[in-house]
């Protein structure tokens, strides 16, 4: 969840145009186009597909063979299949893999190269870290080849943005979300006695030691930024210590596996939604730890998210949060060519509490997120969504975007996007969870909100006719922790039909 003021309005983003690149969450096969995000997988193809057995390939390297040497190893493959040599004419061995010029990645950010935790050689020999793979990649390159990129400043930027106490003061403050974690945890502590449980992106720690008060044998809780460094004095003076270990470090990172151990975990928590549901891009990291630590029969948690939608009708409102009511009279003077000049304006997605009473429309659920099964590909989409517009909604001014987080163990799994968790506590329905809407107690994540441009806004619509439409998130290019989201409708008027289209970026 990205730093923010919970009691003002906020924005963030610059739009991006670009087309949008390849996800790059997951990664070419070595020797065809197709992708992949999981290793085994792909090597499992290449073993059938092009009749290369990598795994194979990897052990009759033999007992000395390293990390980096694994690293060149990819690089060589792809290289020689660029080469147009069959898979199964290439021919590898150590004398090859000696040449340190395979430390240079023949495909530019490949992903791969930080997936290979499982097939990186044992425990008992030194783990080399990015620091080290990058001096060795100049020392024996030379400093005329490009580097290779295993960070930037966008994502230094986000984890320098957790290291502080105010951010982690406002989700800990935030009681609709840190509360709604509490509660499954301690009316399921049946789930977590005894078990082995992950939490990606443990912050102060708060929800690792939720559940090792509810009985876990043991928590590993991951962090990158410096805030680790202080979840590992809460655990301590809370007397955890010897059941929560606290490591810094990224999810991803190819060395990270030494770190946790190769035993699978029970359990993975993690809060990491953000604004829109998937602003910061952090699903990812939560998505690969998955597929490569937890038990196949393992629990998410949360277990599913699904996406709302609706229609804002509300022109007063919306000239209040763009800064147009502002602008018009200035002590006396029009400052109208300022708008937009406010937090809601035609670039950049906005968040704020949007009044229940501007909402112009029956919320739809457009998207559903099922955290056990759901691939990185697949966040991102287009999907359908249909409201019914209220009587009294003549125009449709913007959209609101919140979701809704679900706790569902396995005997209680149901078709998410049939619970309103709106109502839950108090109908006796199934399972726990929380909302992020506007007919919900407010909470850290506000709604997003995409303004329709000035033309579409003053189209007329029918009140109490069917809105539909669809709606497209996207990773803007070369940004995985930003989105561009473009929102197409088509409604009724009293003249026919009428529509519209808006792109809107949540992004830094």
């Amino acid at each position: 969840m990205s730093d923010t003021d919970s009691d003002t309005a906020s924005s963030v983003g610059e739009i991006l145009e670009d087309v949008s690149e390849a996800d790059t969450t997951t990664f070419k096969c070595l020797f065809c186009d197709e992708q992949w995000s999981r290793v085994p997988d792909m090597f499992s193809h290449c073993h059938k597909e092009h009749d290369f057995d990598v795994e194979n390939t990897i052990k009759k390297l033999g007992q000395d063979i390293d990390e980096l040497s694994i690293i060149k190893l990819i690089n060589y493959l792809r290289l020689e299949a660029q080469k147009g040599i069959a898979p199964k004419e290439i021919k590898v061995d150590s004398e090859t893999l000696a040449d340190d010029k395979y430390l240079h990645p023949t495909l530019p950010d490949d992903a791969l190269l930080f997936e290979l935790g499982d097939f990186m050689p044992d425990a008992d020999s030194k783990a080399i870290d990015y620091d080290e793979y990058e001096a060795a990649l100049q020392k024996n390159v030379g400093g005329n080849v490009e580097k290779l990129s295993l960070d930037n400043d966008r994502d230094t930027d986000y984890f320098e943005s957790y290291k502080g106490n105010a951010i982690h003061r406002e989700m800990i403050e935030d009681r609709v979300r840190t509360e709604g974690y509490r509660d499954f945890i301690e009316k399921n502590a049946e789930l977590f006695k005894g078990k082995t449980v992950l939490d990606v992106g443990c912050g102060t720690g708060i929800l690792s030691l939720f559940c090792a008060r509810a009985g876990a044998k043991r928590v590993l809780a991951v962090d990158n930024s410096d805030i680790a460094n202080r979840a590992r004095d809460n655990i301590a003076r809370n007397g955890f210590s010897d059941k929560i270990e606290v490591i810094q470090g990224r999810i991803e990172d190819f060395h990270m596996q030494r770190k946790i151990g190769k035993e699978k975990v029970d359990i993975i928590i993690s809060e990491w939604m953000g604004y829109g549901l998937l602003f910061e891009g952090m699903l990812d990291s939560v998505l690969r730890a998955r597929d490569l630590y937890l038990k196949e029969d393992g629990l998410m948690v949360p277990s599913h998210c699904t996406m709302r939608i609706a229609p804002i009708s509300d022109k007063e409102w919306i000239a209040d949060a763009s800064g147009e009511k502002f602008w018009k009279d200035v002590y006396g003077f029009d400052f109208t060519s300022m708008i937009p000049g406010g937090i809601l304006n035609d670039r950049e997605i906005g968040v704020f509490d949007v009044p229940s009473k501007s909402i112009g429309g029956e919320a739809s659920t457009f998207y559903e997120l099922d955290l056990k099964n759901i691939q990185i590909r697949d966040l991102d989409f287009t999907a359908s969504f249909s409201s019914k517009l209220g009587s009294s909604s003549a125009s449709i001014d913007a959209f609101a975007i919140w979701f809704d987080t679900f706790f569902l163990p396995g005997e209680k799994s149901q078709d998410a996007t049939a619970i309103d968790v709106a109502k839950w506590g108090n109908n006796g329905e199934a399972g726990l969870g929380f909302s992020t809407g506007p007919y919900s107690t407010y909470t850290h994540w506000h709604q997003a909100v995409l303004l329709l441009g000035d033309e579409d806004r003053k189209k007329e619509v029918k009140g109490g006719s069917t809105l539909k439409g669809k709606v497209t998130y996207k990773k803007p290019r070369k940004d995985d922790r930003g989105i561009d989201v473009t929102v197409e409708w088509e409604a009724e008027s009293t003249q026919g039909p009428v529509s519209g289209s808006s792109k809107r970026t949540m992004g830094a």
